[in-house]
């Protein structure tokens, strides 16, 4: 097997264009965002739950990731307001849902991935 042979520095200089293209701020912002917000436990479970149960409102899902009311609300709030949730009034009850299918296959995928845990940050 061939050793590895770093870039030269013109080799660097062409390779710049590329790598700004492929580090543009506003997505790697983006991303960060997204990660930031999955990196959190207890929008982990919402999201799980909401994979798994077409609607909750924020009581059921505050009783079933053993957490207050408020804080579940506050969780809510930020998942809606990164569109990752969406909300509808029925009756009295606010009824949350999964807005994006593709946060679905993101967190399929995490489950693939073999990463040790060492428990909720």
């Amino acid at each position: 097997m061939p050793e590895y042979c770093c870039y030269s520095g013109h080799e660097l200089n062409q390779e710049k264009k590329r790598a700004a293209d492929l580090l543009q701020t506003s997505m790697i912002e983006s991303k960060a965002a997204l990660f930031k917000i999955l990196g959190d436990c207890n929008r982990l479970k919402i999201i799980e739950l909401l994979m798994n149960y077409d609607k909750l409102c924020v009581f059921e899902i505050a009783k079933l990731i053993d957490v207050s009311i408020a804080t579940t609300s506050h969780h809510l709030i930020t998942l809606k307001n990164y569109q990752i949730i969406h909300s509808h009034k029925e009756g009295k009850h606010v009824i949350y849902s999964l807005n994006n299918p593709l946060i679905t296959d993101l967190i399929e995928l995490a489950n693939r991935v073999d990463i040790p845990s060492n428990g909720c940050l």
